[in-house]
């Protein structure tokens, strides 16, 4: 009888096993229960009305989780500053779910309250005051982090609506961007008395759910990394910069656009259609948990660059001498992306007698195309741009992108275009298939699929397909058409490549 339970519990650990193969930690939910622990006391600060509040937030953990030192995410609930809480609605399933991926989750209340509903001024004293506690909160964390079991290197700010602009202000801005018509001393200053001083209050990166900032330009070059999830039909909080809640006038958009201008790791998750708060669409929630999931994964995982966004700056300003050398007609067609471009080395000749300006850099991945692309086009007439761009963001292991990320950090990169060269066609060489990328094929199929369907709805977009004769009659990658490292295209591979190309361009107008 022993050995007959022994062989069910093999079974019954084998089959669990079997189930989480393939499941990632941060990335998919792994933990099948949580425990929290409700109205811990994290500070006291005064009011609006001038008492003593005391401050209380939920922590959640997954359940029988045995390591000593996990993310965290502080989540700040929305509500206008006016009411909302910690434990309940989208607060509560957001939490939830990132807990059962396995971070560590603090949910936090804070000091509510508007002196005068009609001025700007109050909404942003009582975001100060939210701000304020939130910085307590990362500090209660930081003090008590073995007891809580927390990377302090790893603290990251969530909030919605109101929380989502908390949490923004608390990532961006500074002591001398504060408005003149702000008495920041008078509320105690940017880090606030609610608690836990001595502290730091260091953040690695911050999720904005359907939020706003006051001033986009407050987000600069070295800020902490940041991701925006907002409806696009929301009526109450922008999404771009239409109209404005209070002094909170720039949306998930505009903030997604310009943390990519400045180089600052970032994503957007937009919702066509739905509004505030995702109109409670548990479908859309679940979504964007997913976008926001993959997101932070990538973030932990990604190994640091010194030189971040310009590690390609040296390859960049060799292109840019050779713009002042060299003469270009407006016949000229521009081709540039990572190192699929830069190592077509017969590009000129295989092309001919096409007018050609070789413009790929390094390995690049789609945000590095985002940050440097205007250096890159803007200085030509040209008669059409071919990219290839995007390959590199989806690998195999951290995969730093999921498909929507390419997709809508490649409509900022045909934005940036646009405004240099607003009629002239653009052509996205779809990424390829490959023995080193076959294990992550489908994720580039669904970003290829996205991209076309961009390309065939916007004018003068033109999507390159490749898959049909880049693939064996098995469906699989073709080995004979690599060099060695089983990503790049030998002179073979590069033979297929010119005769696509050269079908587009011969039906180019």
């Amino acid at each position: 009888m022993k050995k007959y339970f022994l062989l069910l519990l093999i079974v019954s650990i084998s089959a669990n096993l079997s189930a989480q193969k393939g499941l990632k930690r941060f990335k998919n939910e792994v933990f099948t229960s949580i425990d929290s622990v409700t109205n811990i006391e994290y500070g006291i600060a005064k009011n609006i009305k001038g008492e003593d509040e005391h401050l209380f937030l939920n922590f959640l953990h997954p359940t029988s989780d045995t390591s000593k030192k996990r993310p965290l995410v502080i989540f700040v609930h929305g509500g206008g500053f006016v009411n909302g809480d910690k434990g309940t609605g989208y607060s509560k399933y957001i939490t939830e779910k990132l807990t059962a991926r396995g971070f560590a989750v603090g949910s936090i209340n804070y000091r509510l309250g508007v002196e005068n509903p009609k001025h700007d001024t109050s909404y942003f004293k009582a975001m100060i005051r939210a701000l304020q506690d939130t910085k307590a909160a990362i500090r209660f964390f930081r003090k008590n982090f073995e007891k809580y079991g927390i990377d302090t290197s790893k603290i990251f700010l969530a909030g919605g609506s109101a929380g989502g602009m908390t949490v923004l202000h608390t990532a961006y801005l500074n002591q001398d961007e504060i408005p003149k018509n702000i008495n920041i001393d008078l509320l105690g200053g940017l880090e606030g008395h609610s608690g836990n001083e001595g502290y730091s209050t260091k953040i690695h990166g911050v999720i904005n759910f359907w939020g706003a900032i006051a001033d986009y330009k407050w987000i600069k070059s070295g800020d902490v990394p940041v991701f925006n999830v907002h409806g696009m039909a929301d009526k109450l909080v922008p999404f771009d910069s239409t109209f404005s809640y209070h002094p909170f006038k720039y949306g998930s958009s505009i903030i997604f656009e310009r943390a990519l201008s400045v180089g600052i790791p970032t994503g957007l998750n937009p919702h066509p259609n739905l509004g505030h708060t995702l109109d409670n669409n548990k479908i859309a929630f679940a979504k964007a948990v997913d976008e926001v999931s993959q997101w932070l994964y990538a973030l932990i995982h990604k190994s640091a660059n010194p030189e971040g966004i310009k590690r390609f700056e040296k390859e960049i300003r060799k292109h840019e001498e050779d713009d002042q050398v060299s003469s270009y007609t407006k016949q000229a067609v521009l081709f540039t992306g990572s190192s699929y471009i830069r190592l077509w080395k017969s590009i000129k000749e295989d092309l001919a007698p096409t007018e050609i300006i070789h413009r790929g850099f390094g390995g690049s991945n789609i945000s590095e195309m985002a940050y440097f692309v205007s250096r890159i086009v803007d200085p030509h007439p040209l008669k059409a741009v071919f990219m290839y761009s995007g390959s590199n963001d989806i690998t195999v292991g951290t995969q730093d992108k999921t498909p929507q990320q390419i997709l809508e950090t490649f409509k900022y990169v045909v934005k940036k275009i646009k405004l240099k060269h607003p009629e002239t066609p653009i052509y996205y060489l779809a990424i390829s298939p490959n023995e080193r990328r076959w294990a992550v094929w489908d994720d580039i199929k669904m970003a290829n699929a996205l991209l076309k369907s961009f390309c065939e709805s916007t004018p003068n977009m033109h999507f390159v397909e490749s898959e049909s004769k880049l693939l064996g009659a098995d469906g699989m990658y073709q080995k004979d058409l690599y060099v060695e490292d089983k990503l790049h295209f030998n002179q073979k591979g590069y033979k297929i490549w010119t005769e696509i190309v050269r079908k587009t361009l011969a039906e180019m107008k």
